[in-house]
């Protein structure tokens, strides 16, 4: 079951998508765009400006994450995707360290 914010944010970015070249969309795989379809929240009506450009509109993280999701997998070229994987494994390098720092159980107890 899928959460009523998570419903909404499928909403708006099936909402984006019908303003987005025809090609591209065709791009998604039918597979996905029948999940958006049976996701999206019935009640709620997304009231986007799409005179904006994507990152000017106030999405929430969630409509982002599903607009990234499927830029990574139906629309970015593979050079695109070896940057996007380089820049998520540094980023979870970062946390990680940020992580060992924080929770280090031989600076636990120093305090």
């Amino acid at each position: 079951m899928i959460s009523v914010e998570y419903s909404k944010s499928i909403s708006e970015v099936l909402d984006i998508l019908k303003h987005t070249d025809i090609n591209d969309v065709n791009k998604i795989s039918p597979k996905f765009m029948s999940f958006l379809e049976k996701n999206a929240c019935k009640k709620y009506i997304p009231n986007l400006d799409h005179t904006k450009r994507i990152k000017d509109m106030k999405l929430n993280d969630k409509t982002i994450g599903l607009l990234l999701l499927i830029y990574y997998k139906f629309w970015c070229a593979p050079e695109e995707k070896q940057q996007f994987n380089q820049k998520l494994k540094i980023n979870q390098d970062i946390y990680q360290e940020d992580l060992k720092k924080k929770y280090n159980p031989d600076n636990l107890f120093k305090k």
